[in-house]
């Protein structure tokens, strides 16, 4: 017979793996909505969960403050209606992080006005990739350690974006610190952060007290800035820092100085500034190919989110048999030998194979009694959801195809079909739903609706232009104005890819993520010519070939990731040649037309000496941050652009006075007075570069 201590200690052990099983083999993922889901609060699910365990939080405005009190991946996930936003009605912290490991990615943390968005007071944590707005401080480093801060935008902080307290040996880096009070703040007792390729631009980009934290990458790199391979350390880019780069490797070729306050408490006393000596000449996006020099390290992606499957929890305690000690009420070792029935060790072995079974056996029945819970759980819960939408009048479109999320939710909103003809004004036609995916809507032109989307036959981005009425005369229209354009290729040109009208009008072109319109300006003078000067190119093979564009604005101007200006929108073109067919459309953007577009009469008709004025009003812009001519009304900037000579760009911009003669030049008023070819601006604009590296 079995003694009952022996049982007692048998049952403990299968306890033992029974809860280890049932709670820690695998860690888990937990799912948070606004409803639908296992939970609706945030911080409910994070109580529930195990250490380890990722809690994966869908669409919506959570009004809550979160407190991470044990090793948790916090994940938001886009599920259609815009990244979860954690929002507390500034009654706190959104989210303290209490404990050491913890992952915050995915979210948009706002209105903390008097507290943090994130406060960190534990080590080993990563955040990264989320938003912040309208709090406080965005991340308050608080005695924290040994934290990776990577790949977040932190805004309109009325302190910090991000400040250190008594906090060392962080990371912060490809942040983006943009309208807060400070950009970032560490007092005298934080020591030995890492702090590179950030984007600082504030009124006040570094309060620091702290002289042992690092401004620049520990290694080199080597990288493509402006088509160019280069190689160098990498600070971070400052927006008030005015030095140049003279080799255009895209790091100044001056330090950019951080003031230090001498305090006589400080751990180390100084009153010398420290600096980042490699300062970024563009915003941290305008460098790609990033690879160390052999040697350093560089992770992109510095902690992986777990993924929920696989992952042991190791947190939890866990035992064998022969890690257990087997006791008897005196504390006295049991062995088979010595036992009152004299039972041999495989009588023992038995036992323990015996209860290890059953213990598999209620593990199993357990979790399928745990899965059919929360499938009665879930499907009672979109009972409920299918109630609310029936009630409100709303149809049910959980299985209907081609549905489409309203744009720009704040939080998960039922879906609608299709938009009606009259809707159609931010929506992709559903004919060409067959053709692309991962459809986005980016804005509209003149005569037509733009969306990214991915061909599915390679998978490659392009520009998808849909004309905004879809009738036949508007779509024929639409075809002719493309027809010239389909035939110009050239780098500095936005290349089609596609033109058709089945099943409803549209074209295919080269996808350029960003306009020059929405570049800060003025520019430094170096990379105004190298804009210019990838116009001009292209504008010269246009006009070999026998085209004008007649339009050239910054809204026409998209760059690439390596700002590589390319032409876009030559619907306004004109063939000087008549070997082609072409649409005579007439029409311009006022702020930036030539003196012949104004009054034909008085200056002759359009050429390509037009495209070389418009190009010049763009040089002005780039360098001055305005155009040459404005007014009130129509009639005044007409006026001025017919009868008014610009200002000087050097009265806006001293450093624009090494180009300020080939602005004017552009600019003449009598076409017979301008460059009177693309080529020609070209080698004026080599010249300045020739003597420039002199």
């Amino acid at each position: 017979m079995i003694p009952i201590r022996r049982i007692i200690c048998l049952f403990s052990i299968l306890a033992l793996f029974c809860v280890a099983g049932i709670h820690g083999a695998d860690a888990e993922v937990h799912t948070v909505a606004p409803m639908g889901a296992e939970f609706t609060s945030i911080q409910a699910a994070i109580d529930w969960a195990y250490p380890g365990d990722t809690v994966r939080v869908q669409s919506g405005i959570y009004t809550e403050e979160i407190r991470l009190d044990k090793k948790i991946a916090l994940v938001g996930v886009d599920n259609g209606g815009g990244t979860p936003i954690i929002d507390t009605g500034r009654r706190g912290n959104a989210i303290e992080v209490r404990v050491d490991g913890c992952v915050v990615d995915g979210f948009a943390i706002r209105n903390s006005t008097l507290f943090n968005g994130i406060r960190i007071s534990s080590s080993n944590n990563t955040i990264r990739q989320n938003t912040f707005s309208d709090n406080a401080r965005g991340i308050l480093l608080l005695s924290a350690m040994k934290n990776t801060i990577y790949g977040n935008t932190i805004t309109d902080s009325n302190d910090a974006g991000i400040a250190f307290e008594a906090s060392g040996s962080n990371l912060i880096e490809e942040n983006i610190l943009i309208r807060n009070t400070e950009g970032i703040a560490l007092d005298e007792f934080s020591l030995s952060n890492r702090i590179f390729r950030n984007n600082f631009d504030n009124p006040q980009n570094v309060d620091s007290k702290s002289a042992t934290s690092v401004w620049s990458s520990p290694f080199p790199f080597n990288y493509t800035h402006l088509g160019l391979r280069k190689q160098n350390y990498m600070g971070n880019y400052w927006g008030d820092y005015r030095g140049k780069d003279t080799n255009g490797d895209g790091i100044g070729d001056t330090p950019y100085g951080i003031m230090i306050g001498a305090n006589p408490k400080a751990i180390i006393e100084s009153n010398q500034n420290i600096i980042d000596a490699f300062p970024l000449m563009d915003p941290k996006q305008y460098y790609h190919d990033l690879l160390p020099v052999e040697g350093g390290v560089y992770t992109p992606e510095p902690i992986p989110i777990p993924t929920g499957i696989g992952i042991s929890r190791t947190e939890l305690p866990t035992a064998t048999p022969s890690e257990v000690n087997l006791t008897s009420a005196s504390s006295t070792p049991i062995s088979p030998e010595e036992t009152p029935e004299g039972q041999p060790t495989g009588i023992l072995m038995f036992e323990l194979v015996v209860l290890l079974i059953a213990g598999v056996v209620v593990l199993i029945i357990f979790r399928l009694l745990k899965r059919n819970e929360n499938v009665q759980k879930d499907r009672s819960q979109d009972r409920e959801a299918l109630a609310r939408q029936v009630d409100s009048g709303l149809p049910d479109t959980r299985f209907t195809p081609g549905i489409i999320p309203a744009a720009d939710s704040p939080g998960p909103v039922l879906s609608k079909p299709y938009p009606t003809a009259g809707e159609q004004s931010t929506y992709f036609p559903k004919e060409l739903e067959s053709k692309y995916t991962e459809i986005k809507y980016i804005g509209r032109g003149g005569i037509a609706w733009v969306f990214s989307a991915r061909r599915k036959t390679d998978d490659i981005k392009v520009a998808v232009k849909i004309p905004i009425s879809f009738d036949e005369i508007t779509g024929k229209s639409f075809l002719n104005e493309i027809a010239a354009w389909e035939t110009l290729r050239h780098p500095n040109i936005v290349e089609v890819t596609a033109v058709n009208i089945l099943p409803v009008p549209y074209v295919e072109m080269e996808y350029v993520p960003k306009a020059l319109e929405t570049v800060e300006k003025p520019l430094p003078i170096w990379k105004a010519v190298h804009i210019v000067s990838g116009i001009a190119d292209g504008l010269w093979y246009a006009h070999k070939h026998g085209f004008i564009h007649r339009d050239i604005k910054p809204h026409n101007i998209l760059l690439n990731e390596e700002f590589v200006p390319k032409i876009t929108d030559w619907g306004m073109s004109k063939v000087l040649s008549t070997e082609l067919k072409k649409s005579s459309i007439a029409g311009f953007s006022l702020a930036y037309a030539a003196p012949e577009q104004v009054s034909p009469t008085e200056y002759g008709r359009t050429d390509e000496r037009t495209d070389i004025y418009q190009l010049g009003v763009v040089f002005y812009e780039l360098v001055t941050g305005s155009v040459p001519f404005g007014g009130e009304g129509i009639v005044e900037v007409g006026n001025a652009i017919l009868r008014e000579q610009p200002i000087a760009p050097s009265e806006f911009n001293a450093d624009a006075a090494a180009v300020e003669k080939i602005i004017l030049t552009c600019l003449k008023k009598d076409p017979a007075q301008r460059y009177q070819t693309a080529e020609e601006l070209l080698a004026a604009l080599h010249a300045y570069l020739d003597e420039d590296e002199k």
